[in-house]
């Protein structure tokens, strides 16, 4: 159970969110809000996640590789075709992986450090830009495809969190893909870079249950209690 404390921006009773997890966001007035112990004091603004129809929200619990997890977070993303949603899934032994939303699949992804060469080829990518699109790499035996490129920007966050986010910074986004829906994610900004892998799974895959409720929607079958 959460304890609870006051925003120190707004004055809200909010709860102090995930043990462990160093950021929160007051649904009051959406500061992000570090954490020191049950302290909060604000370190930037959250955004306001805007109205979308995901099945997934704060509480819903999943099922990945046989062990059950509870989204406990959210960061909206935008880029200059769209946006998307990632969400924190956290499990009992305080690990996490992020799920993001992609044309009706959710991608599982958790981080990774790549091999000293790998990282070269990703920075050579990186420099060049689109004209290496299609192109195949080499990870972990397993060649992954260039399949798309962008800038993005994380324009809202809600729920508990494992780091601070600066508003709308901007990030370099690599992707790479198999036929057999696994998936690699380099991503550069400011700061560094991070790298991500992990693959594709159908909704009902994850044995989900407390899903987001829509008037005239009926509860989906898979859905589990």
């Amino acid at each position: 159970m959460q304890s609870e404390a006051n925003c120190p921006n707004c004055g809200a009773v909010i709860g102090t969110g995930v043990p462990g997890l160093p950021v929160v966001v007051c649904g009051f007035c959406n500061s992000l809000l570090g954490k020191a112990g049950d302290a909060l004091s604000k370190v930037g603004e959250a955004g306001r996640v805007p109205f979308d129809v995901s099945p997934l929200q704060i509480g819903t619990r999943l099922t990945v590789d046989g062990v059950r997890g509870e989204i406990v977070g959210r960061e909206r993303w935008a880029y200059e075709d769209g946006f998307w949603n990632e969400w924190l899934l956290q499990f009992p032994d305080g690990a996490s992986r992020w799920v993001a939303e992609e044309s009706g699949l959710y991608m599982i992804m958790e981080e990774f450090e790549g091999e000293p060469e790998e990282i070269a080829v990703l920075e050579r990518i990186d420099m060049a830009d689109r004209s290496n699109m299609g192109e195949r790499v080499r990870f972990d035996n397993t060649l992954y495809t260039v399949s798309d490129m962008k800038t993005v920007r994380c324009v809202a966050v809600e729920g508990s969190l494992p780091h601070e986010i600066g508003a709308d910074q901007p990030r370099k986004s690599i992707d790479f893909r198999t036929s057999d829906k696994r998936a690699i994610t380099w991503q550069k900004d400011e700061e560094g870079h991070s790298l991500w892998r992990g693959a594709y799974y159908l909704l009902e895959d994850l044995s989900p249950s407390n899903l987001r409720r829509f008037d005239h929607w009926d509860k989906p079958g898979f859905e589990t209690s």
